[in-house]
């Protein structure tokens, strides 16, 4: 008998994607090549399903099929889609018939399409594409984008050339191909490092004037008698210029690209922030403001060099983007693009015997150039100093004391008052306009800062403590020399980059050669300097040194610690790496001393108390030390004596832990119509104040949002929209990625340091809603109701706590419904802050926040009234009896049994839908399964 109670349960929803029951899903894209073309870029389209190619039919076979297939196999456009079998008949199984793409989908097994192998065709019909017809190229390895190893892309697959008769000739065409005005040298030997992969091209013999590499001469696609030790390389002539015309300040215009040695403009089809983002970063601009299109800055002239230009946006140079070809393109000047950059020219000293001195160079439209000295003052110098992150200024420099440069003179008669934050917000005669030569290039001297430091990193080593030391110096990475290096010098060095110690100098390039430009040679450091551009040297790019002399050093490492299983990112189980494992730390002996070395090691300011028992849950794995014995001052918990790496008699029930203190700076958002908007304000040693907004961008106000909880970012305010703040401004010139986690991790001038007043006051507006959470729950849809305000979390009083209070929670949470309101602490009580009281939602709200409550903090309650929910839950799914992970018998729990689903009327909507409703439970098969019918 079938029971009425189950028979009315209807509505169950199975929250998975299943991809294809007794099948298989497809995770990856069906790997495509094709087949009898003349040309690598056309032929018969076959697809490979379960290990076995096979063709694909013709019917309703057009241009919007054939682009998903050129796009797939790496082709920059479509030229045409082929039936009847154009390019011969395949043999073997037609896979895929009826498809029907709409052209956007990333492979074509993500079209619509009748089924693996269900067709009505002959192999008359198979289906063909001609994409645009040449392989891309691409160099890799370089250290500039213009150089590198030349891979060239062969249906679908990135492989490398051999070096086989590798010359300028065939450079020429590489060069030509990707964009770049000419060769300068072609590379053999793997010079840019060994590929991997295929070697698709071997001898080729281009006569230089070819389009296209793979309209040169060369033995047949992946023919060769080649090691990738014999990779071929290029060095083309630079970047296609960039330049900005028709906008009122430097930093905005239409984009004009130069093209051998033609100026034209670039089409706004899919022109975007992200195609914007690469043209400010190549012209020198610290940022993007805007992307522009519809001829703002006025229609060019001439030759459209790009069109449909897609950038990622992390690409070094617009000819880096994909886009159609060299004056490909379906446009008018009407259509031309343009970008709005962040405003401040770009600065930097050069010449000098010091980073914090030098000739001042500015860059404008991409090109460094030089400032006339002609009213050149301490005002002057001081805006400059300040641009660059100097603390100060020591004096003002003219004719030209750090050298004479070369090229423009982009600036004259500079009039700052002081106060400007960069130096093209002083006045001065226009771009290039002035009357001077090189004998009177500025200059200035800078008080020392961080910034005064020139950063190190160690490159190529097996472990992130040796390498070779590279420095930095006006931007730019390069190598130090060996000539008298010594243990006196490697200590500077790891002292520099944070470890605790030096094992040993290194010479000779041990960590292989460096590239690019030789910055210090003849070092003679005494050991205690604090950088290693303190040291004595020969001055920078001063040498006579080459790469194979390149210096490197082995610092004494650290052991890594984590924390584990806390609540916060402060506090958890203690976790040690030792030779590449993790494993616990006992808490024998395991006191505040401990802790502190610890809290210590992480990064925090100090450190709370010590745990043990495994209050933060037992760990897995070695407990790797045990009766620790530190005194508090030492730097890392391996210099500490123990008994040694993995020598313990404990188990993990004496796993130990720490609470440190917070290293993250709080923050709040004050004056706001609503919780996720207002002035934000930073607290720095237990004083509150705000955040000037000179700079302030969307990319800070993403972090500020983060760091209290939002899941997204509505826009950055300035002019203390918010109204003014009292009190200290803690922050300025905040200069965010929007990566960090939290605002005190952004650059900054440092705390209280600012040139502003509370009419500057920062502010954000986050995204619309505060987060929840369920804790305490057996399951992941019930539990106590957290809600997070102003970045932390806190409970909600159960006063009114309703079963629409519990719908909208659970609306909130992705669930479908609510079963019931919890309340006096069903599931536990919480800690903190009561953040809600007397909530009263109609139930129809998309977020708890929106429904009526007494103000954030405002209660008359306890946690033993925490409120609470039991939503709808996701009944669990599985797949069983598949030879992968993606395949199988469709299986599901129901009140804690796993049983089938029955193929009454089962077909792919089923198996591709992400919520099966069921009719009702069939009753109890087999072995007491459940058996779910009707889907």
């Amino acid at each position: 008998m079938r029971d009425p109670l189950i028979l009315r349960h209807t509505a169950v929803v199975l929250i998975i994607a299943i991809c294809f029951a007794s099948f298989g899903c497809t995770e990856a894209a069906a790997p495509l090549r094709l087949v009898g073309g003349s040309t690598p870029n056309s032929g018969r389209v076959e697809v490979q399903y379960s290990g076995v190619w096979g063709t694909v039919c013709d019917d309703s076979w057009d241009i919007n099929d054939a682009n998903v297939v050129c796009r797939q196999l790496g082709y920059n456009g479509t030229v045409r889609a082929s039936t009847n079998a154009e390019f011969g008949q395949g043999t073997g199984t037609i896979w895929m018939d009826d498809v029907a793409c709409n052209g956007s989908e990333s492979s074509l097994d993500r079209c619509p399409f009748s089924g693996w192998g269900i067709n009505n065709c002959g192999h008359s019909k198979d289906a063909g594409v001609v994409c645009q017809d040449h392989a891309p190229l691409r160099l890799v390895g370089g250290s500039t984008s213009n150089s590198g190893r030349v891979e060239v892309q062969y249906n679908g697959v990135w492989g490398t050339v051999c070096n086989d008769s590798w010359d300028i000739n065939d450079a020429t065409v590489a060069c030509r191909q990707l964009g770049y005005n000419g060769a300068v040298r072609a590379s053999t030997n793997a010079e840019f490092g060994q590929g991997n992969g295929t070697i698709w091209m071997d001898d080729v013999a281009c006569n230089g004037s070819e389009s296209f590499l793979d309209r040169c001469l060369f033995n047949g696609w992946g023919i060769n008698n080649c090691g990738h030790s014999e990779d071929a390389g290029v060095v083309c002539q630079g970047t296609p210029p960039l330049r900005l015309v028709g906008g009122s300040t430097p930093n905005s215009g239409r984009v004009e690209v130069q093209y051998n040695g033609v100026w034209g403009t670039v089409c706004d089809d899919y022109w975007d922030i992200n195609d914007a983002t690469v043209v400010c970063r190549q012209l020198g601009y610290n940022g993007t403001v805007r992307a522009s299109t519809t001829a703002e800055f006025g229609q060019g002239t001439g030759t459209i060099w790009m069109d449909d230009v897609a950038c990622t946006g992390s690409e070094s140079s617009l000819d880096r983007c994909p886009f159609s070809g060299w004056g490909i393109n379906n446009c008018g000047h009407s259509e031309d693009a343009g970008v709005v950059c962040k405003i401040t020219a770009p600065l930097r000293l050069v010449g000098g015997s010091t980073p914090e001195s030098g000739r001042v160079e500015v860059q404008y439209n991409g090109v460094w150039g030089t400032v006339c000295d002609d009213s050149w003052d301490i005002n002057d110098a001081t805006v400059v100093c300040r641009q660059l992150g100097y603390n100060g200024t020591v004096r003002a420099s003219t004719n030209a004391e750090f050298g004479q440069g070369t090229g423009t003179i982009w600036m004259d008669d500079v009039a700052c008052a002081g106060s400007e934050s960069s130096l093209d917000q002083c006045p001065f005669n226009g771009w290039g306009i002035n009357n001077c030569g090189h004998v009177e290039d500025a200059g200035v001297v800078c008080q020392g800062s961080v910034q005064a430091v020139a950063p190190l990193r160690l490159v190529g080593g097996s472990t992130s403590n040796k390498g070779r030391v590279e420095v930095q110096y006006n931007g730019v990475w390069g190598t130090v020399c060996d000539d008298s290096w010594n243990i006196n010098d490697a200590n500077v060095v790891c002292r520099q980059l944070g470890y605790n110690g030096t094992i040993r100098a290194s010479t000779d390039a041990e960590f292989g050669q460096g590239t690019g430009t030789i910055w210090m040679d003849d070092v003679a450091c005494n050991g205690s300097e604090s950088s290693l551009d303190r040291c004595p040297f020969s001055g920078w790019g001063t040498h006579n040194c080459g790469h194979s002399e390149d210096a490197g050093v082995v610092c004494k490492d650290l052991a890594p610690l984590r924390l584990v299983g806390g609540s916060t990112p402060n506090s958890g189980r203690v976790e040690v790496q030792y030779n590449g494992a993790w494993g616990t730390v006992c808490d024998d002996s395991w006191d505040i001393n401990d802790a502190t070395v610890v809290c210590r090691q992480l990064g925090y300011n100090g450190t709370v108390r010590a745990f043990t028992n495994a209050e933060f849950g037992q760990g897995t794995g070695t407990i790797w030390m045990d009766d620790v014995a530190c005194t508090g001052s030492e730097s890392s918990l391996d210099q500490c004596p123990f008994s040694g790496w993995g020598i313990h008699n404990c188990g993990h029930g004496e796993d130990a832990g720490v609470e440190c203190k917070s290293s993250t700076a709080p923050l709040r958002l004050v004056g706001g119509s609503t919780p996720e908007s207002g002035r934000v304000e930073v607290q720095y040693n237990g004083v509150w104040g705000t955040v000037c907004d000179d700079s302030w961008d969307i990319s800070d106000a993403t972090v500020v949002c983060r760091q209290l909880g939002y899941n997204g970012t509505v826009r950055a305010s300035t002019n203390a929209e918010f109204g003014q703040g009292t009190g200290t401004i803690w922050m300025d010139d905040v200069a965010c990625t929007g990566s960090e986690s939290s605002l005190d991790r952004c650059p900054f001038r440092g705390w209280g340091i600012n040139n502003c007043g509370h009419v500057e006051d920062a502010g954000v507006v986050c995204n619309v809603h505060v987060p929840l959470r369920l804790v305490g729950g057996s399951t992941p849809s019930s539990g106590r109701v957290e809600v997070q305000y102003n970045g932390v979390w806190g409970t909600v009083c159960d006063d009114s706590w309703d079963i629409k209070d519990a719908t909208v929670v659970c609306r909130q949470l992705g669930y479908n419904g609510a079963v019931r309101a919890s309340t006096n602490a069903e599931f536990g009580q919480g800690s903190g802050t009561i953040w809600m009281d007397d909530v009263a939602c109609n139930g129809s709200e998309s977020f708890l926040d929106r429904c009526s409550f007494n103000g954030w903090g405002i209660h008359n309650c306890g946690h033993s009234t925490d409120a609470g929910v039991v939503c709808q839950g996701a009944t669990p799914l599985r797949l069983v009896g598949g030879s992968s992970s993606n395949s199988g018998r469709v299986e599901v729990q129901y009140n804690g049994v796993w049983g089938t689903v029955c193929d009454n009327s089962w077909d792919i909507k089923d198996a591709t839908v992400r919520e099966l409703r069921a009719e009702g439970w069939e009753g109890i098969g087999e072995e007491g399964a459940l058996v779910l019918a009707r889907v």
